[in-house]
């Protein structure tokens, strides 16, 4: 397990907890910490449980669930006050030259 934490979080007015795209973003980072930089996000789905408080820093675990040749996997649990708060997936692979470009 490796951990990472976030800190300066931002809480939008009206709102019941953290700004979720800051959330978000940091598990990536703290996802992105643990593999080789050969490796780009391929896919992330996320799972919002309870609503972050801004005045504490959430700790993110990340797990390494798969280290492959061509693809790697982590789930990420953002944490606060011992309670999971936020997990996400994300699998990251090693670009491909042949393929498909989308604009």
């Amino acid at each position: 397990m490796d951990f990472y934490r976030g800190d300066n979080l931002w809480l939008p007015w009206g709102s019941r907890g953290v700004f979720g795209g800051q959330v978000v973003a940091q598990a990536l980072v703290a996802a992105t910490k643990t593999v080789s930089k050969q490796y780009v996000v391929h896919s992330l789905h996320s799972y919002f449980i309870l609503g972050g408080d801004n005045s504490m820093p959430i700790i993110y675990q990340v797990d390494r669930v798969r280290n492959g040749r061509n693809f790697c996997t982590r789930t990420v649990s953002a944490r606060q006050k011992g309670r999971t708060i936020f997990t996400c997936t994300c699998s990251f692979q090693i670009p491909r030259k042949e393929a498909a470009e989308h604009q």
